[in-house]
Formats: C-alpha cells, structure tokens, sequence
C-alpha cells in the first residue's frame, strides 16, 4: 500500500491546474522497498496516481499512453479525458487478476476546459470508474493508498484551509512528513514525486523540487547527484512542528472533513464503460461531472 493523491483546482489568480503526488515505497509482508513508480504520464495533459497491485497498473499505463500519443500526432483534436479514462479502465481491469486489486487516480481538462479526476477502483468485488470536475474557485483532493494516512493528509488539508495554507503545499509537506516519521503509517515512505500540469500547457510536467533538505525528481531522491548545470530546484516549504501538533490531535479539535464519495454511489461500471467494441470510439466530453457522472445539458 502507499499514499497519493491527485488535485484538480481551479483558483482564480494562476487558473485551472492538475496535479499529482506520491510517495515510492513498495510493501510486502515484512519487507518494504523505496523503489516504487507510482505516478505515470498518460500522454497530453492526462496522468495518473495509483496504489495496490504495481504490475497491472504499470502495464495499464504503457498500454494507454501510446495510443493517446499516435491519436494525438494524427488528430487535430486531441483525445478527451473521458475517452483517455475509458481506455484506462479497460486495461486496467484485464490486467488485474483476482484476488489483487488496484485503485487509481486520473487527472486531466475536459474539453470546457475544467479541470478534472477520474477515480478508479479494479477489485474482485468492485471495478467502477467516478468523475468529478471542478469549477472557478473550487479545489479537490481525491487520496489513494492506505486509508489511515489518508484520513490524516485530508484532516491536514481542512485544518491547511482554515488557517490559510497552500493546499498542495501542504498536501506533499504531510506526505513527507508520514516518510520521516512511518509512525502507524509503516507503508509510506520513501522519495516523493510530483507531476503538474496547467490548462495553457499540452503536457504534464515533472518538477525537480526541494524539500526539508532532500531534492526529488521523478520518485527519486536527487540530493547526492543534483549538478550546478541544473535548473533550479523548486522549493516547497516544510513545516515540520505544524505537522507533528496536527498528527498529536488527529481527529480532535477539527470540524470533520468531507471528501468526496469515490466509494459508493455515482460512476460508472467499468464493463459497460469500456467495451471492446466502442474502445477506439471517440466522444466529445461531458461540460461537467458532478457526483462520479456526467452533468446533462
């Protein structure tokens, strides 16, 4: 199990963006590995995060992107997120066997320019895709991988909220946080990666960044190797004593928080979604998604 989480905002002085965080440990019964690969380009402005089994989704991933690539060289208009979402969740579900399971995270821009998540979940007894986009002035956060240290980074975002935080700031600073101090978060760990992209670029971008005292690029940890001749490292700031008073008062003192509902409810089934028989169709994209399904009109 690891920890990740995508973002779709929309804020009114830099725009709509999308994002997507990871940490890179991998877990077995007693042994752990800080080598995973948890965050994948998709092609265009699409990428994904992904927890549970890693070869199905890595599998996924080098099936899809390609096709979103040659469709993209070929087309005047590029592949949609819904049809790039549909083309995920058909392999996806053919790559994970039972009894593993795996659950992802998409993000992207629709067509009407919104920024948008794709949630989804491939298990024995569930394989079921959600959409959610967000409008001018909102922010969503959708966490994959061990449940407990999402409860945690989501707690950390409402209280980042209230007092005014940078959200994505502080979304990557808690998950660092869990990677020094494992605690009851023993599947978290590791080199972080980060992916971003904003609605005026045609590509996701992969920042080398700065953290605490360690430098990271692609889930990797850089600090030993970084050059002068590099780019300057983007810094994100750390605030460690606001991270160790917030996990001593988990769950006390802080309104609860609400998070989307990607586990019951709206969306889509993955077999009637994608079907061998309209999986290279083309569709405009919905204007919207509210509640895991397409808005009408």
């Amino acid at each position: 199990m690891t920890l990740g989480f995508a973002v779709a905002a929309w804020e009114p002085v830099s725009g709509p963006s999308v994002g997507i965080v990871a940490d890179s440990r991998l877990s077995w019964p007693n042994e752990t590995q800080d080598v995973g690969v948890k965050t994948y380009d998709l092609g265009g402005r699409s990428a994904m995060v992904a927890a549970g089994n890693a070869l199905p989704v890595l599998m996924a991933a080098q099936l899809v992107r390609p096709v979103i690539e040659g469709h993209n060289r070929s087309n005047a208009k590029p592949m949609g997120f819904y049809d790039t979402v549909r083309l995920l969740a058909f392999f996806l579900r053919r790559a994970t066997s039972n009894p593993s399971s795996s659950c992802v995270a998409v993000v992207g821009f629709l067509e009407s320019g919104r920024p948008a998540i794709a949630h989804l979940v491939v298990s024995p007894d569930r394989n079921r895709v959600a959409f959610f986009s967000v409008d001018e002035g909102e922010c969503l956060v959708i966490p994959v991988g061990n449940s407990e240290a999402s409860k945690f980074l989501m707690q950390g975002l409402a209280a980042a909220r209230k007092e005014g935080k940078l959200l994505v700031a502080t979304g990557v600073s808690l998950l660092w946080y869990m990677s020094c101090h494992p605690g009851a978060f023993q599947s978290v760990g590791g080199s972080l990666s980060i992916g971003s992209c904003v609605r005026s670029e045609n590509y996701f971008s992969w920042p080398h960044f700065e953290i605490g005292d360690r430098r990271f690029y692609r889930g990797m940890d850089v600090t030993d190797y970084a050059r002068p001749s590099w780019p300057a490292a983007e810094v994100i700031a750390y605030d460690e004593e606001w991270c160790a008073t917030l996990d001593k008062q988990l769950y006390r003192n802080q309104d609860p928080v609400t998070v989307p509902d990607v586990q019951h409810g709206g969306g889509y089934d993955i077999d009637s979604l994608s079907t061998p028989e309209t999986l290279f169709q083309t569709h405009d994209d919905p204007i919207a998604f509210r509640n895991g399904v397409a808005c009408e009109g």
